[in-house]
């Protein structure tokens, strides 16, 4: 396990110990009726997101991701879902439940022709890439179906930032 996911799970961990929720951050980005997806060989696809850092706001978290993720600027950005969930995870052979609270904001990204992957080291795969997809193709590609659920209904009342 690389130091990325080391580190994360040391946090989860000890909000777990503490009785604390995990911070979390998802970023909808949206360009007229396609969405940037994160596509990861073998895996479902996903949007941007993570943990909420120390000391920052769930909007600056947002901002954050979408750059160290993709390598943009967020330009806009609206608040559209706050969610409470727990995933099994594991820290040093503990198993346990890490509680999370997400807060999910739709984005417009800066137009660019660099975006890329980036991911933090060892985040992601070196094969790694990004796509501009539509809800019909965020179904094939598996998108969880949470989000999925909620980017047909940002499409189905027409929200834009």
């Amino acid at each position: 396990m690389g130091d990325y996911f080391y580190d994360k799970s040391k946090m989860y961990y000890e909000n777990y110990k503490a009785g604390k929720l995990t911070k979390k951050v998802g970023s909808i980005i949206q360009k007229g009726d396609k969405y940037l997806t994160i596509l990861r060989e073998g895996k479902r696809a996903m949007f941007a997101g993570g943990s909420v850092d120390k000391g920052e706001t769930t909007r600056q978290a947002a901002i954050r991701e979408v750059f160290e993720e993709c390598g943009a600027k967020v330009v806009k950005l609206k608040f559209v879902k706050k969610d409470y969930y727990s995933v099994d995870w594991e820290f040093e052979g503990i198993k346990f439940p890490n509680k999370r609270v997400s807060y999910t904001y739709l984005c417009q990204i800066e137009d660019s022709e660099k975006l890329s992957a980036i991911g933090l080291q060892g985040e992601f795969a070196k094969n790694t890439t990004l796509k501009w997809c539509t809800v019909k193709e965020l179904e094939e590609l598996r998108l969880w179906e949470p989000t999925l659920e909620l980017v047909k209904k940002i499409e189905k009342e027409n929200i834009r930032v």
